[in-house]
């Protein structure tokens, strides 16, 4: 197989993805690490991801990428020394993927532990994306 431009581009994206998660969590009742996610699914757009995803799930929600980042970023106890400077790791995250992915959007299955995506599309058609757990209590 040739390598096409996309392809390369894909490897860099992945690389600054993986950078970005490195030791990365999610703060709710269970501080789950955020992991990278990828899918090849011929889908038309990231909602159509988002509703394979949550096929069958009584709580399905497909939001803004804004919903994923809005409770990390607009906590000042997650900007401070004292929680780690969270709010930083969670602005470099959202640079990296709005430069490398389209469509980006939150997606949320389940109640209670709920499974959270962050997911867009590449340009080599692959979406891409982040994936944690949250208890909600």
């Amino acid at each position: 197989m040739e390598l096409q431009p996309e392809h390369y581009e894909l490897g860099i994206t992945l690389s600054a993805m993986e950078g970005a998660m490195g030791g990365l969590f999610y703060p709710s009742e269970s501080d789950a690490l955020v992991s990278l996610v990828i899918y090849a699914d011929a889908l038309p757009d990231t909602t159509a991801l988002g509703q394979k995803l949550g096929a069958g799930e009584a709580n399905l929600q497909i939001q803004p990428a804004e919903a994923f980042f809005r409770p990390v970023l607009n906590n000042p106890y997650w900007a401070s020394e004292q929680g780690g400077h969270l709010a930083q790791k969670y602005a470099n995250l959202r640079d990296v993927l709005e430069t490398h992915l389209e469509d980006l959007k939150t997606i949320r299955i389940g109640e209670v532990n709920v499974t959270v995506y962050l997911l867009g599309r590449h340009s080599s058609g692959c979406y891409l994306g982040a994936c944690t757990h949250v208890v909600e209590t």
